[in-house]
């Protein structure tokens, strides 16, 4: 593909390195740097203090106050702009410096952001981060997408079907991606579990300490720590519970807890959009065992890279546990390989085109590999 100028707009929520961001952030702390390495042009606006995720990548620090958190808002949550928010000062940078860049690329859920794509002389294209949440978001969502089709795209299938007015097989999905080489196989783990999420309720982490506890099995827990009450909530509930919180930790320490565990549990209670710990324990060798919902959905091969379960079902949980042992972590690590860097690059690259050109070629790849996407 032509090399190509790229904006990308982070989650406002926090800076690049601080956790604050998630899938997103971790999403473009991988796929920069290779996009860069290819020849593109690469920047980032986000919030003041975020790190540079390569030295050719350059970051635009933008002061300003975070947005609340969609993930925990109500339905009915009204739309809020913020004279000093970070998320408005965000696109107010974009359109200043929009002159230099081929595309801007957003990776959100915000009102504003899907707002503004018209305003914009240079083509802006957006990656709707979460699944369906807030009404007023999706509702402009929904204009936007009729009028700018090609300028959509989603994590996984699952999680554009949580917006009634798409498609789901003609909606680009985008996946994730892992740096394989940083990630060694563990064909001997220890007899423990981890856990590894934001710790914040909707995450689910009491689910992960109930099954700790009826298998009296140590549990790692990492993650950036959001709500302490949450935390020290499961701590008091499950008192004889093994567990070691680990902190929010960089790629390879956070390698280093999952590869020793027997299992990586996804416990979100609500639907997650895509599931970056879930690939990055694959290629480790580590099976994920994972509620049936959402991006995990996709992602695991139930009885091969490890177990899908109903949502909430503790019990299920505790069975799937039992039965880990009994997988080839050589086959959880090769289920990892769909989604390593290069396939992830290759996707946002057309992606990238499409939204500049509206490439009609590019739109029919997609629409050709809508019914095996990771092929």
């Amino acid at each position: 593909m032509a090399r190509r100028r790229v904006l990308f707009l982070t989650s406002p929520v926090g800076p690049l390195g601080s956790g604050e961001g998630g899938g997103v952030e971790t999403n473009l702390m991988n796929l920069t740097p290779i996009l860069a390495r290819r020849g593109h042009t690469v920047a980032i606006a986000a919030p003041a203090g975020s790190v540079q995720p390569a030295p050719e990548v350059f970051v635009y620090q933008v002061e300003g106050k975070p947005p609340p958190y969609a993930t925990t808002a109500r339905r009915d949550a009204p739309v809020i702009c913020q004279p000093d928010g970070v998320l408005e000062r965000m696109w107010e940078l974009a359109m200043r410096v929009q002159d230099q860049y081929d595309v801007i690329i957003g990776i959100n859920y915000d009102w504003l952001a899907y707002y503004l794509t018209p305003f914009f002389k240079t083509p802006v294209g957006h990656i709707i981060s979460i699944v369906s949440t807030i009404d007023a978001v999706d509702a402009i969502i929904r204009e936007r997408f009729y009028e700018y089709p090609n300028h959509f795209a989603v994590n996984t299938c699952a999680q554009a079907s949580t917006f009634p007015f798409i498609d789901p097989c003609r909606m680009m999905s985008l996946y994730g991606g892992v740096d394989l080489a940083r990630y060694s196989l563990n064909l001997a783990p220890q007899d423990r579990i981890c856990w590894v999420a934001r710790i914040s309720p909707e995450k689910g982490l009491e689910d992960a300490f109930a099954v700790a506890q009826r298998l009296r099995i140590p549990l790692d827990v990492c993650g950036k720590m959001q709500h302490p009450e949450y935390w020290e909530a499961c701590v008091a509930r499950y008192p004889d519970v093994d567990v070691t919180y680990h902190g929010f930790l960089n790629q390879d320490a956070l390698h280093r807890v999952v590869r020793n565990a027997k299992a990586l549990l996804m416990t979100p209670h609500w639907i997650e959009a895509f599931g970056n710990t879930c690939i990055e324990a694959m290629a480790g060798g580590t099976p994920v065992i994972a509620y049936n919902a959402g991006g995990p959905s996709e992602l695991v091969q139930d009885g091969v890279s490890g177990f899908l379960v109903p949502p909430r079902d503790v019990d299920a949980l505790v069975e799937a546990v039992r039965r880990v042992d009994r997988l080839d972590r050589r086959l959880v690590r090769k289920r990892a390989e769909k989604f390593s860097l290069e396939r992830f690059a290759d996707r946002y690259e057309r992606f990238i085109e499409h939204v500049i050109c509206g490439d009609p070629q590019a739109l029919l790849e997609w629409e050709l590999q809508a019914s095996h996407p990771l092929d």
